[in-house]
């Protein structure tokens, strides 16, 4: 899998060993963060999103799932989730992509808070359609 982003638009870097994203992203000049999660094994993806829900929760107890979809993007069928709750007292809103496979398990998730998400959601899309199969 592989992720094509604007490096005029976002910094990235390898995440800390301590995390547990392979990457962080950073948009340039506003609030918005994103992360790549991967894991070697295939998880199906519907129990993929419940992890993922109950990670948000023991970050945030008041979490809850706000949109969930299937989609199509560039040609690999994933799960969009937004998931909305509070963390030491700001409001924000994770904005993500989830697909699994035989080669493995991909979080794609960006976030901002509550009050930039909708001036943010394009910017964040843009990223998130950048996910591909190489």
């Amino acid at each position: 899998m592989g992720l094509w982003i604007n490096p005029k638009k976002w910094r990235f870097s390898k995440a800390p060993l301590t995390s547990a994203a392979e990457y962080t992203f950073e948009i340039k000049n506003d609030d918005i963060q994103a992360m790549l999660i991967t894991e070697k094994i295939e998880i199906p993806v519907e129990n993929l999103i419940q992890i993922a829900y109950e990670n948000a929760l023991d970050a945030a107890p008041d979490a809850r799932v706000i949109k969930q979809e299937y989609r199509v993007v560039n040609g690999i069928d994933v799960i969009m989730m937004q998931i909305t709750g509070t963390i030491s007292g700001i409001k924000f809103i994770y904005y993500s992509y989830y697909y699994s496979n035989a080669s493995g398990s991909y979080q794609l998730v960006s976030y901002t808070s509550q009050n930039l998400f909708e001036a943010s959601k394009k910017d964040m899309e843009d990223f998130l359609n950048g996910f591909v199969e190489q």
